[in-house]
């Protein structure tokens, strides 16, 4: 860094990385209009982004639950400045290639036009599931989670028009927040990450059309997996530079850091006039259903098309069901669009993914607003009781107006509908002054 930086900002560098690190969240562009922390800060670069003053335990908020918000490092958000980028494009077809937890798939969400479709992977399989969920939270219908390797990826020749590569790398920007991980950087771990950052970068290229914008990321500082290769991908895969590069350092910013280049595929692709689609087409897990029985509640506003997976009955954006479905041929998509309801005889039992659908139809179901300790309760999976007067059957949970999730109300008592991978385990524990405090 000495070499990288101006005179005398290695030393400020270094100094900001034992400093304590800034707490930041992205609200929800639908689901979060007003100021859910009053009194937060305004991150520059990202209009949904907030600072605060301090790490509440966001476990312990349902409104995070209910997918108000998401905790980002406030340096990620910087990709906020794709959002004219997509809005020019005519329903653009994205890939986040290496995308758990979510942050950056949850951002593209809501930048993305309404006819765009996000197809969000991650190679890792245990942060998978993870990745899933917070997505699920999140409530948008048009993306498919996938786990495949980058090279997978290969054969849908020039099918997406961005692609957003957050590679894995050597983590600088984790040193402030996690210090064990200075222990497991060293100039070899950096040009190890180099030269995986190029295999993904080499194997992605393909699927991504001429003309088309790859966006590259790093969370680290050094040259090396920085500037360094943005230059080779301009040499040897064939691209131009049209933003950045931009360099966030967490002694000039208030973040942990950030490295990111927006560029134009400038090469061609092996074959422009193959239809992506036909590369797709075989037995799908999905069959077409004609929708819900008469009787059962409109659960979801705008024009849906339906599939039932086993038992599931699944949503999707009519205009991109035959896109989603079919990307089950030739990836492992492990959820897509809205899990709506799973049937069991002739009665369909509400899912919990629809109780956080941005289009969901709340009207569809009885509505009851819970306090803080009921909403606890209920994503504790614990049996809530309800009023005598209450109505009976499905009921659609709301804390300060968000939707939270179902219960099936038996009068006497209730089952909770929450997922069990979901439960929030909270435990009492004292504190010096002898008083008991909620802690998860």
């Amino acid at each position: 860094m000495e070499t990288s930086l101006p005179e005398g900002e290695a030393k400020l560098l270094l100094e900001s990385l034992d400093t304590p690190s800034p707490v930041s969240i992205r609200q929800h562009i639908l689901k979060a209009e007003k100021e859910l922390f009053p009194g937060s800060l305004p991150v520059p670069w990202c209009p949904r982004g907030r600072y605060l003053e301090e790490r509440p335990v966001f476990t312990l908020d349902p409104r995070f639950h209910a997918g108000a918000y998401y905790v980002q490092e406030a340096s990620g958000m910087s990709l906020w400045q794709l959002e004219p980028y997509l809005q020019k494009m005519k329903a653009p077809r994205v890939l986040d290639a290496c995308a758990a937890p979510g942050g950056k798939s949850t951002l593209l969400l809501d930048i993305l036009p309404g006819d765009g479709l996000l197809v969000s992977n991650e190679i890792i399989r245990p942060r998978v599931p993870v990745l899933a969920e917070n997505l699920s939270r999140w409530g948008y219908a048009n993306v498919v989670v996938t786990q495949n390797d980058p090279a997978a990826f290969s054969v849908l020749d020039g099918y997406f028009d961005v692609l957003v590569t957050d590679v894995p790398c050597s983590g600088e920007g984790l040193f402030r927040k996690d210090p064990a991980s200075r222990s497991a950087w060293s100039p070899a771990q950096v040009e190890l990450c180099a030269a995986r950052q190029r295999r993904i970068l080499s194997d992605l290229w393909p699927s991504l059309k001429e003309g088309g914008l790859l966006l590259y990321s790093t969370c680290t500082y050094n040259r090396v997996e920085d500037e360094d290769q943005i230059d080779w991908i301009t040499d040897h895969l064939g691209a131009r530079v049209i933003l950045g590069p931009q360099k966030y350092l967490p002694h000039r910013i208030r973040g942990e850091g950030f490295f990111m280049a927006l560029m134009e595929k400038t090469s061609k692709t092996k074959n422009p006039e193959r239809n992506p689609l036909h590369a797709l087409r075989g037995k799908s897990a999905f069959s077409l259903y004609s929708g819900p029985s008469e009787g059962f509640p409109k659960p979801l506003n705008g024009d849906y098309s339906w599939s039932m997976k086993h038992i599931l009955l699944k949503a999707f954006p009519a205009s991109l069901h035959r896109e989603m479905t079919t990307l089950e041929s030739v990836l492992d998509v492990v959820h897509s669009g809205i899990a709506v309801a799973s049937r069991k005889g002739n009665d369909w039992i509400p899912y919990a993914d629809l109780a956080l659908a941005t289009d969901l139809n709340k009207e569809a179901y009885p509505n009851v607003p819970l306090d803080t300790s009921q909403a606890l309760a209920f994503l504790r999976r614990d049996s809530l009781t309800f009023p005598p007067d209450t109505e009976k059957g499905y009921l659609l949970l709301t804390f300060d107006n968000l939707p939270l999730g179902f219960v099936n109300n038996l009068g006497n008592r209730s089952n909770n509908l929450h997922p069990l991978s979901r439960r929030i385990l909270i435990r009492p524990q004292k504190n010096p002054d002898g008083n008991q405090h909620q802690r998860s």
